[in-house]
């Protein structure tokens, strides 16, 4: 009688391991997208402020040139 209760018991827990592991999967995945999507915005922001300031330099490169193109 205790192998029937165990076997039955067996089944019920089979589908509790298999619930949690499709769990885990979705929120592994969640956590990736959530990690692409952060990495973008990032990504986003670097490139900005990488353009300001490469627009910026360029106008303080082109007034020290002119500077010095005048004391000439």
């Amino acid at each position: 009688m205790g192998m029937t209760q165990s076997a039955a018991a067996h089944p019920a827990a089979d589908n509790e391991t298999i619930a949690e592991v499709r769990q885990l999967i979705e929120d592994l995945r969640d956590a990736a997208q959530d990690g692409r999507d952060l990495a973008r915005r990032y990504a986003d922001v670097l490139v900005k402020v990488v353009e300001e300031y490469c627009v910026e330099f360029e106008k303080r490169a082109e007034a020290a040139l002119a500077r010095l193109e005048a004391d000439q």
